[in-house]
């Protein structure tokens, strides 16, 4: 931040021109261009390549930008995921909208089909702001040959999928890149339909690409049978069972502490608890859970293959010691088995020692730098792309 001002004041002070002029492709940002600057500083772009960019945020209003790829030849859509308050509202917005009104708008079939409501609303919003601004008509004027991608993580990876359902007629060759996305952006079809253009990418345990309606409920459950299930008394698990553990750890926890499902002793709880199930069945029939939503696009999940400094809470001195390098860098897991997997194999919350820190974007990003190394993948660091066939031959090692 401190470096982010010393550059901005000092350009306000030498009177730069870009502040001279008119700055009607930035809205939202403060006097000092802080958070326009940050992008162009963190990417590592010139000013000529940010063509617009609205920092704006309010419920079911997500903050993106539009960009130039000179190197894949894209105008790139990127949308901010969750970070404020207000699309914690967005996030929890869960309802189930129909798609029938929408599908006739932009020319897809939504019958029958439906979507998470916050992030429909900012897509909706996105893109009547796009078209309003003619922000995109114009990027394609100056640069017809290029195409378009659009692309988020989190909040903004939904909002990434649902944009890229609604413009796929007027741009057939688009792609979206979903960072982590929300379990539940799309029923079924639609979400199986959207493989044709969308690739989620989702990191070992992330919790966030295994979150519905349907997710929670079960875990709800899970866990008050599991309360029901322990012999001994819950302090004694707490203070023997509630400290840092590898995953293998928690799945291999003692046989002594727990009965097992069929052998349930009858008690107080389990009875109020059975009850407390008879009168959830009734209400899932007529509720909201009998729509089923799911992630979208085809899933690519990397898997960890090592336990070793992977960035998870620890409750020791010396795990924090350890963990260290890690946090600063200078040594992490480096072994990650990259696989196609299907939205039915995120339908469970898998409750692991990194389910929050394998959502963090630096993680995943670094995930994906480790996995494209091992493989050998297109380094756009150092590869210059200066025709068609080199383009086409790099798109060929990507996928």
């Amino acid at each position: 931040c401190c470096e982010l001002s010393a550059i901005t004041l000092c350009e306000l002070c030498m009177c730069r021109p870009r502040y001279c002029r008119s700055r009607d492709h930035v809205k939202g940002d403060n006097v000092c261009a802080w958070k326009q600057t940050s992008v162009l500083k963190t990417l590592g772009i010139e000013e000529r390549d940010f063509l617009f960019g609205n920092f704006r945020n309010d419920v079911n209003v997500c903050p993106y930008i539009i960009l130039v790829d000179r190197r894949c030849r894209n105008i790139l859509i990127v949308i901010r995921g969750t970070l404020s308050f207000e699309d914690m509202i967005s996030d929890v917005t869960i309802n189930p909208d129909p798609l029938d009104e929408v599908g006739d708008e932009f020319g897809f079939d939504g019958i029958g089909e439906f979507c998470h409501r916050g992030m429909l609303e900012a897509a909706k919003y996105v893109h009547d702001d796009m078209e309003a601004r003619k922000v995109l008509h114009n990027a394609f004027e100056d640069h017809p040959e290029f195409n378009l991608r659009i692309m988020g993580h989190s909040l903004g990876a939904g909002v990434a999928a649902v944009l890229g359902l609604m413009m796929r007629k007027e741009y057939p060759l688009l792609k979206c890149l979903c960072f982590s996305p929300p379990g539940c952006v799309f029923t079924e079809r639609t979400a199986k339909e959207s493989k044709e253009y969308i690739w989620s990418f989702v990191l070992h345990n992330d919790i966030i690409p295994r979150l519905s309606y349907q997710s929670l409920a079960n875990l709800r459950n899970d866990v008050i049978e599991m309360i029901a299930r322990i012999k001994v008394p819950k302090h004694q698990v707490f203070a023997k069972n509630m400290r840092f553990r590898s995953e293998s750890k928690i799945k291999d926890l003692p046989s002594k502490i727990l009965h097992e499902r069929e052998s349930i002793p009858p008690s107080s709880f389990y009875r109020q608890f059975s009850d407390y199930m008879e009168r959830q069945k009734g209400r899932e029939e007529h509720g909201v859970l009998q729509v089923r939503m799911i992630c979208p696009g085809k899933i690519c999940q990397l898997y960890r293959t090592s336990e070793k400094l992977n960035n998870v809470p620890c409750s020791s001195i010396i795990m924090c010691l350890k963990c260290i390098p890690a946090t600063l860098g200078l040594a992490r897991t480096q072994k990650y088995t990259v696989l196609w997997t299907e939205a039915e194999d995120l339908s469970e919350i898998c409750i692991s020692s990194s389910m929050m820190s394998d959502h963090f974007p630096y993680n995943v990003a670094r995930a994906l730098q480790v996995a494209a190394e091992a493989v050998d993948v297109f380094d756009i660091k150092t590869t210059e792309i200066n025709s068609n066939e080199d383009m086409q031959e790099g798109e060929k090692k990507r996928s």
